[in-house]
């Protein structure tokens, strides 16, 4: 999938919660052209008016969906969509879909169908207030992971993930669904206290990008309905909503016919369906529908121009944009067909634009080109690059320049087979991969598809039609697709962030970009393809010197003569799937004196900067028709190459890292593009609350240890790129090397490809890691308060207690339950009971590399003003536990869901490759703490909990840290 950008997209993605189908996955069926389209449409939409019923995207289209899955509607009109899916096993993600959401409100109704939303949580038929989160605990689904809901622009979702798909378990998850259809209680006192919850979550979003974006969406659609119905709503409207109002857009909009029940998941769906029947077949609609809303008109001509300046950005954004409205128009070969080739000319555009960020007089630091349609009606053309404020001229006459050489010149036959390449592989993959997919992203798909009339197909249909479409394409005919989007009846130009433009900002980008206009753009060159030379293994396999095979695990261990440890897990969990991760040298807790932020730099250099041979853009060209990966890690205990391949592509694999290992690029542009990243990352953090815990709340927890958080910005870039160069090359000389693999590939050819390409590695003298001589200090019973330059009205505390480190395993397992039981009583106290907050959690971060090192956060957003009294209250909590200890059924409600997500984890290859073998040559124990996973954490008491409280969740120790905002100016933190 292409990289999405600016603003529409944007918009679209933050406010409405849509699910984008990746415009690679096409869905185009019958290349042939026999299906009678025109009529299947007639035939469907006279069938619909006969009977009332509303129709099927496919039922209107020459598509056909997927055949595995199930299609089914009620007289009331109520549809539902079945689908069995065995990954994870056992369980099925279920939703009733309300295709209605805040463009269905009226003037009076800003934000009722997301706070309707909120309220199906607060008391139904079946679920007195307080008591449906509770219920989905003890069946063990975790709240927000297993059960949520959100509402966008035409749509309202609420997600139910079942532990279980047995017919106990889907008749459980049917009623909760009913109950959210039309069994909302809306108590006045329940609507009271919610309406606090969503004012907080008001404040939440609240921030520089979103109040951007807003700006953006008035000037870009100002005269559709977009901009005047955000889902968030306005605060006289949350203010003011009773149970009336609430009761009036429920009964309007939560009819039969605009509800979709959809299941995807491991169970039977024949018995799901008698299920649904049972259940929503007789359900009625309790007032007339409502008029589909006119969205409006989009009547941009010419060239418009738009400034808005956020002083708390980090960095200034460009955008060129294009919209227009369209009529809808049902899914087809012909729509689908236009949609990827416009989406391969942007993808050839997108190459051009990341070879131009790595050029050392270029002006922006990042680009991005997209194209598509959203809500059926807004065709958008978006281009979008991030500067330095003060390079913003620069920067737009820059792109200006990139696009209209593409519409005047077009592009090459080599561009050309690299998206073909590319393309392909990526529906190669998709194909291979397909029988164990995620339930839940499968259900996220189908439901993003009918709600935006599209046909859900599968990828083995889309490889069918999309296959012949890639290969024959044109360079001409994606010539054509791009000035299509690019027609020029209209361009929007904005400029938007932290560049301060005076005066008449307007004119002054509309006559940069008319300059920019005047200047001759060249044709392109035509230039060979980069080819990847890393082809090259030892002559002579390294030999094996010991290996074991730890059969209950499935795991193999195999020592090289050259001191080289490979760990193996081949499992069945997610197919054409290949996690690896080459393990060498000391992390971030090594990182030599007097180099602080040495490790983040190190990481983000090496990876801007490909190989020595190839940079980062030839690299991705000579890789063209690849989907293997690699990756550069740094973590606090050792660093990694990660990387990610495919049965077919694991010689390439090893290639690659061979080649990252034996030819590692140190790149002067790449560390010029790393540093300008990082200013515009650090003028964002200074004016947040989170990026105030990065800079500062993090390295006091560590007594002001600068291997955590981030240091101050001028610190940071004294790291030259010479340090950087120094410091991975001597860890990298004579360290033990491990690497490990999890999923699918042959256990042979892996065997035989690592003796070979690891072989070639010289290691001169295998050399142990060193002890992490400097631990951290924390600064119990101390407090710490820091200002932060904001208009922002929106704080955060941290109520932080010292812990211990990772390496007691029983201790971290139940110090997890601590902190999930820590969790649910701060979301009761402090959100639904005094609704102070929106966002609350509580975890234990146990070091592995610092002995004795582990901090208990529980940490909650808030209001400025209600800052020290969530302080008290989560004091209160920690010193309940400790008094009173943990109830029975809290307990369960914190445990059973860590059991049931602790049984879909152990089906992942990343929880074989991260915790059991990486690291495993310096700590076996990870092998048996595998084996002891799920019963050590079923055999957790209440009272071990208890005792774990008592001993850590200490208020004498605690360190109390409030982040709130400075509107006057920035003050440094005060120690106390």
């Amino acid at each position: 999938m292409g990289k999405k950008s600016a603003t529409i997209l944007l918009c679209l993605v933050m406010l409405s919660g849509i699910h984008f189908q990746a415009p690679g996955k096409t869905g185009l069926v019958n290349l042939s052209g026999q299906n009678d389209w025109n009529g299947a449409v007639a035939y469907a939409e006279s069938s619909a008016a006969c009977t009332g019923l509303v129709i099927w995207p496919h039922e209107k289209s020459d598509l056909s969906p997927d055949p595995d899955v199930k299609f089914g509607r009620f007289p009331n009109g109520l549809r539902y969509v079945l689908m069995h899916n065995k990954e994870p096993r056992n369980r099925v993600s279920a939703h009733l879909v309300i295709q209605a959401g805040s463009l269905n409100e009226t003037d009076a109704e800003r934000g009722l169908a997301h706070f309707l939303e909120h309220m199906m949580f607060n008391g139904t038929v079946h679920f007195p207030p307080g008591e449906m989160v509770k219920y989905f605990q003890r069946i063990g689904m975790q709240f927000g992971p297993d059960a949520n809901a959100h509402t966008g622009f035409n749509e309202t979702v609420y997600d139910v993930l079942l532990p279980l798909g047995d017919r106990k378990h889907l008749e459980e998850a049917l009623v909760v669904l009913l109950d959210y259809a039309q069994g909302a209680l809306l108590l006045p006192e329940e609507i009271e206290r919610e309406r606090k919850v969503v004012l907080a979550e008001k404040r939440t979003r609240d921030s520089a990008d979103y109040r951007t974006m807003e700006a953006s969406l008035n000037f870009d659609m100002p005269d559709t309905l977009l901009p005047k119905r955000l889902p968030i709503g306005v605060e006289p409207v949350i203010q003011n909503a009773d149970r009336s109002l609430l009761k009036g857009f429920y009964d309007a909009c939560y009819r039969p016919d605009n509800m979709i029940v959809v299941m995807v998941g491991d169970f039977d769906t024949e018995e799901a369906a008698g299920l649904i029947g049972e259940k929503f077949a007789q359900l009625t609609a309790h007032s007339p529908a409502r008029q589909t809303p006119d969205l409006g008109r989009i009547s941009h001509k010419g060239l418009n121009t738009f400034y808005h300046y956020e002083k708390e950005s980090g960095k200034t954004t460009v955008t060129m944009e294009r919209i227009k409205k369209v009529m809808p128009e049902p899914d087809s070969f012909d729509y689908q067909k236009r949609m990827l080739e416009k989406h391969m000319a942007d993808r050839i555009v997108q190459n051009r634009l990341d070879k131009l960020v790595k050029k050392p007089d270029t002006p922006f630091t990042s680009a991005d080109i997209s194209s598509g349609i959203q809500l059926q009606e807004f065709f958008f053309a978006d281009m979008m690059v991030q500067c330095r404020p003060e390079n913003w001229e620069n920067a737009l006459s820059e792109m200006e320049k990139v696009l209209r050489k593409a519409l005047q010149y077009g592009f090459t036959e080599n561009e050309t087979e690299r998206v073909r390449k590319d393309l392909l592989a990526e529906m190669e993959k998709a194909e291979k991969g397909a029988a164990t997919r995620n339930s839940r992203a499968l259900a996220a798909e189908i439901i993003w598809n009918l709600d935006n009339d599209r046909v859900f197909q599968s990828p083995k249909q889309e490889k069918a039609l999309f296959a012949p479409v890639v290969r024959s394409v044109t360079a001409a005919r994606l010539h054509e697709a791009l000035q299509d989007s690019w027609a020029p009846d209209s361009r929007l130009v904005l400029v938007t962030g932290n560049a301060l433009i005076q005066p008449e900002a307007n004119e002054t980008i509309r006559a940069v970009y008319q300059k920019s206009q005047t200047v001759e753009v060249p044709k392109p060159k035509v230039t060979e393809s980069a080819r990847f030379p890393y082809l090259s293994p030892a002559k002579k396999p390294v030999e094996i010197v010991k290996q074991e095979d730890i059969s209950d695990l499935g795991i193999t261990v195999i020592d090289f003569q050259n001191g080289v440890r490979l760990n193996l897990k081949q499992t069945n969990f997610k197919d054409n799937e290949l996690l690896a991760a080459l393990r060498f040298g000391n992390g971030r807790s090594m990182e030599p004196e007097g180099r602080e932020g040495l490790a983040v730099l190190a990481e983000a250099v090496l990876n801007e900067s490909g190989t020595n041979t190839l940079d980062k853009e030839e690299l991705a060209e000579a890789l063209a028709g690849k989907i293997t990966q690699v990756r550069f890690q740094i973590r606090d205990e050792a660093m990694e190459l990660v990387g990610r391949s495919s049965p077919e592509e694991v010689e390439l694999l090893f290639q690659l890292f061979q080649a990252y290992l034996q030819d590692t690029g140190f790149r002067e542009d790449a560390y010029q593009v790393v540093k300008e990243r990082f200013q515009q990352r650090y003028n964002t953090l200074q004016h947040s609350t989170d990026g105030a815990m990065e800079l500062r709340g993090r390295r006091f927890l560590a007594g002001g240890d600068g291997r955590f958080g981030l240091p101050p910005y001028e610190i940071l870039m004294k790291n030259s790129l010479e340090d950087v160069r120094q410091w991975i090359m001597a860890e990298r000389a004579g360290m033990e090397i491990e690497l490990s693999l999890s999923g699918d590939f042959d256990r042979e050819k892996v065997i035989s490809l690592a003796a070979r390409y690891l072989g070639a590695l010289s290691i001169p003298g295998s050399r142990k890691e060193k002890e992490t001589s400097r631990n951290p200090g924390f600064p119990a019973g101390k407090s710490l308060s820091v200002d932060v330059p904001t208009d922002i009205p929106k704080g955060l505390v941290d109520v932080a207690y010292p812990t211990d480190d990772f390496w007691n395993i029983g201790r971290t397992r139940r110090l997890v339950i601590l902190g999930e039981i820590v969790s649910e009583m701060m979301r009761v106290k402090i959100r639904e009971n005094l609704g102070a907050s929106y966002s609350s959690y509580a975890y234990n971060d146990a070091s592995r590399v610092y002995q004795g090192y582990g901090v208990f956060h529980a940490m909650v957003q808030v209001a400025p003003e209600d800052a020290d009294m969530v302080v008290k209250e989560i004091q209160r909590i920690a010193d309940d536990i400790r008094k009173n200890g943990v109830g029975d059924d809290l307990f369960r409600r914190a445990l059973d869901p860590v059991l049931t997500g602790l049984k879909d984890m152990l089906r992942t290859n990343s929880y074989w490759l991260n915790s059991v073998m990486l690291g495993m040559r310096q700590h076996p124990q990870q092998l048996e703490w595998s084996r002891s996973l799920l019963s050590d954490y079923a055999a957790i008491t209440k009272e071990e909990v208890a005792a774990f409280a008592v001993q850590y969740l200490d208020n004498r120790k605690a360190v109390r840290i409030i982040i709130q905002p400075d509107k006057k100016n920035e003050k440094k933190p005060e120690v106390q």
